[in-house]
């Protein structure tokens, strides 16, 4: 039963879902959480856009510190928090928490096929740590292609 989890947040909020989760198997196990909030960087072809990029990054900082605010006022007051705020990427900010040894288990949140938190969890089970995904669907392994799918068949045919 892992007591000191490690959570990725990137300020959205199924990251905030995946601490609220994480917040409640500490609870449940008298645990402590340690989040890594990776703060979101402006796309380089903002820069072409007419706004100012300063001001957006600012924007969606405080925006992000917002969500991971509101996430750690929900839970359990018995709860400890510690917080680690990075302009790094996730991924390197959790492997590089991870790496330190404190940890028993890593929480994440299902992201999208580009999203910063897939590419976490990637490079923690090259790492061979398997991560805890929270809200999305189970994974489910890939269907066979139609090329091995006949194969399959013509050796289940008796000759």
């Amino acid at each position: 039963m892992p007591r000191r989890l490690l959570v990725g947040h990137d300020g959205s909020p199924a990251s905030t879902e995946a601490l609220r989760h994480a917040g409640r198997l500490a609870c449940t196990w008298h645990g402590r959480i340690t989040v890594v909030l990776a703060l979101p960087h402006v796309p380089f072809g903002a820069v072409l856009a007419p706004v100012s990029v300063p001001a957006l990054e600012e924007e969606a900082r405080l925006a992000a510190e917002r969500e991971l605010c509101s996430g750690v006022t929900e839970l359990a007051p018995n709860v400890s928090v510690t917080t680690i705020v990075t302009c790094a990427g996730l991924r390197p900010a959790l492997v590089r928490a991870w790496r330190c040894g404190e940890h028993d288990a890593v929480v994440l949140a299902a992201g999208g096929p580009f999203s910063a938190v897939r590419g976490a969890a990637r490079a923690l089970r090259r790492l061979g740590l398997e991560p805890i995904i929270v809200g999305g669907p189970p994974r489910r392994r890939p269907a066979l292609s139609l090329r091995r799918r006949a194969r399959a068949a013509r050796r289940a045919r008796p000759a």
